[in-house]
């Protein structure tokens, strides 16, 4: 079952207005049909009652008229036509006489203008009423069985439904019939309820502009307490975010830095990593949309955590001050296998974190040289992740110019050149473009952050000025 989504503010008040105008215009549909019936019944009542009134008062006037026959042509029946030409029957109503014992027609307002209505039988009219229905003769002799001399229904007349009431009169044999036009009085009906639905209506804007009005303020309110709830939120979210990077990159230092205590040599190295890796990468950021401010700052702290695998070297082998043995650079090689498989581990009992990811990354793939002649699984390329791509070339810069066991420290320029020439060989291309535009800040944080040296080991092992030396022992970092 698909579920309404409301994600817009202006959909959710129309919304709320539309169910509202519905909900009060179906009212408003509602009570005017109820008041619509309501009102035509008392109507239908009200011209009942009244059309017996003007049939009963027409009876009297017929009697005080001295009339004894119904006959066309006689002296009585003029009389009775002249009534029916002067009498105003409301509601576009007539009145009418038919005989009592066939229905023809004996008066009706228009006969001198059309004489053929004589023709007519309206007496054998069907009248219909709540109780029965029948020729209009037939219902008046059933009625005057009864002592009843009215009967009164609805009867269809020029092909216009009426509402009718017959006095019988035997005297003269006689019905005087008084007709008004159902649709007059339907007219009448509309023109008193039409202005009471007008002002429903008219209320319901009333009311609908006005809850729309209040729904707005009100939402307006919620919103902007809502607002400051999530801005508060946020903030709280932000600062044990933060507060959780701040514990997470200590512990992380921290570890890596355990893991170098043994080798004296590395000094700042951890620091000075971090700072190249975060140039390199914010540079390569500026033409390289794969790079986003916080894989940055992520890439900046796993960074620590490149050589954390060095724990399971020996000793012997780690700080050896000589050029190391082919099996001893095998198994000083395998710093980046004990550091893949040691972060990899804590990626599964944490599960997936993209952290911990660029730190396996990282320590894995930190030697690996661009043409392929890298290890430890000698990729090629873009086959390497860019994060080991980028803390590879921070990485050898650091060891070129700081003190180790085995080599003296370099100058920014000697380290430079070595780098450059191994352009799109051991180093990825881009990246050493990066180091090359920002290398004032490679040799800024390269003297601001040296290594304290003895005074011994300053005699002993100086700066040099000069790239010429051995390549063998330079070609890969310990």
């Amino acid at each position: 079952m698909t579920k309404l989504q409301i994600r817009s503010r202006c959909f959710l008040l129309a919304l709320l207005v539309s169910a509202q105008a519905g909900c009060l215009l179906f009212g408003v549909a509602w009570a005017t049909g109820w008041l619509w019936d309501t009102y035509q019944f008392v109507v239908n009542d009200y011209v009942s009652s009244a059309g017996r009134a003007e049939a009963h008062e027409l009876a009297i006037e017929v009697k005080a008229l001295g009339v004894t026959t119904s006959e066309p042509g006689t002296q009585d029946w003029q009389k009775l036509q002249q009534l029916c030409e002067i009498t105003n029957i409301p509601n576009d109503g007539v009145l009418c006489i038919m005989r009592r014992d066939n229905g023809a027609l004996l008066c009706h307002p228009d006969l001198k203008a059309d004489p053929g209505l004589l023709r007519l039988f309206p007496g054998k009219s069907l009248l219909t009423n709540d109780e029965t229905s029948g020729p209009i003769t037939q219902l008046v002799r059933e009625a005057e069985s009864q002592r009843l001399p009215v009967v009164n229904g609805k009867v269809e007349l020029y092909g216009q439904l009426h509402t009718f009431t017959g006095f019988s009169m035997p005297s003269i044999n006689a019905i005087l019939g008084v007709y008004q036009s159902n649709v007059s009085i339907a007219s009448f009906a509309a023109s008193t309820i039409r202005p009471v639905m007008q002002i429903g209506y008219i209320l319901v804007a009333f009311i609908v502009g006005a809850t729309a009005m209040i729904t707005i303020f009100l939402l307006n309110r919620y919103e902007d307490g809502l607002a400051d709830s999530n801005s508060k939120l946020e903030e709280q979210v932000t600062e044990r975010t933060q507060s959780l990077v701040r514990t997470r990159n200590a512990v992380t230092f921290g570890l890596a830095r355990l893991a170098e205590f043994r080798d004296i040599a590395t000094g700042k190295h951890l620091e000075r990593i971090r700072s190249y890796v975060s140039i390199l990468a914010t540079e390569m950021a500026r033409t390289n949309p794969e790079i986003a401010p916080g894989f940055v700052a992520d890439l900046a702290a796993a960074s620590s955590l490149h050589d954390i695998g060095k724990v399971g070297i020996p000793d012997a082998i780690l700080l050896k001050p000589d050029q190391l043995k082919p099996s001893e650079r095998k198994a000083i090689e395998m710093h980046t296998t004990f550091g893949k498989e040691c972060l990899s581990a804590i990626r599964k009992q944490l599960g997936n974190d993209d952290f911990l990811e660029v730190a396996e990354q990282i320590a894995a793939t930190h030697h690996e040289h661009w043409d392929g002649s890298g290890y430890p699984q000698g990729l090629q390329g873009k086959e390497i992740p860019l994060t080991g791509r980028i803390v590879a070339l921070a990485d050898v810069y650091d060891a070129l110019t700081s003190d180790r066991p085995y080599k003296k420290a370099v100058s920014h320029e000697a380290a430079r050149e070595w780098i450059v020439t191994r352009y799109a060989q051991q180093f990825d291309p881009a990246v050493v473009e990066a180091f090359v535009a920002r290398e004032d800040d490679f040799r800024r944080i390269c003297h601001s952050k040296r290594d304290t040296r003895t005074k011994a080991a300053q005699k002993t092992n100086p700066v040099s000025d000069s790239c010429e030396f051995d390549s063998a022992v330079l070609a890969v970092t310990r």
